[in-house]
């Protein structure tokens, strides 16, 4: 096992959720999602490989963030990985800051319309796509984090690639074997 920027931005990104700013978790995670999306889209750019990877996990993600398995959302002519890339991603890098159209709260609520409103649980969802990637399965953190969501508790070092630990979970809560699959 070992600890690379995936790792350390992944235990940074936690740390600064479990301290409720959000900002600074998506400080964090930004990278160590686009890292994780280089190693499965090599040849594709920032946007493109961000902006597929949060496609690619979106069923997941907003499953450990609602409870509910949702496909693909579109609003206004923003899809939510491109909202995300561009309110959050480009917006932190560029300005410095979320954009006023991406906001995280502690409601648990999802609402999207002219200004993207999501639960703090998404942060966590990302980190769960990103931690559960076949591509960082070498990876480990030096804390021993757990994570509990949707009726479940797992020790994210042992989550490292390990996405069948929650398809599994998924699977006995829906009663179908890949609940992640959307199309």
């Amino acid at each position: 096992m070992t600890s690379t920027v995936i790792s350390r931005r992944i235990s940074s990104s936690i740390a600064a959720l479990s301290a409720q700013d959000y900002e600074e978790a998506f400080i964090h995670l930004f990278p160590a999602i686009d890292r994780t999306a280089k190693l499965r889209r090599p040849k594709a750019t920032v946007a493109g490989r961000i902006k597929g990877f949060i496609c690619d996990e979106q069923a997941l993600v907003m499953w450990v963030a609602t409870g509910h398995i949702i496909g693909q959302i579109k609003v206004n002519d923003w899809d939510l990985p491109s909202a995300l890339y561009k309110f959050g991603r480009t917006s932190i890098a560029h300005e410095g800051e979320l954009d006023p159209r991406l906001r995280i709260h502690d409601t648990g609520e999802l609402s999207i319309g002219d200004v993207w409103n999501l639960p703090s649980s998404y942060i966590l969802g990302l980190i769960i796509a990103v931690v559960i990637s076949e591509e960082n399965s070498k990876e480990h953190l030096g804390n021993d984090y757990r994570v509990s969501f949707n009726g479940a508790s797992f020790n994210i070092n042992a989550l490292w690639g390990n996405r069948a630990a929650i398809e599994s979970h998924a699977s006995n809560i829906f009663g179908r074997p890949q609940p992640f699959r959307t199309s």
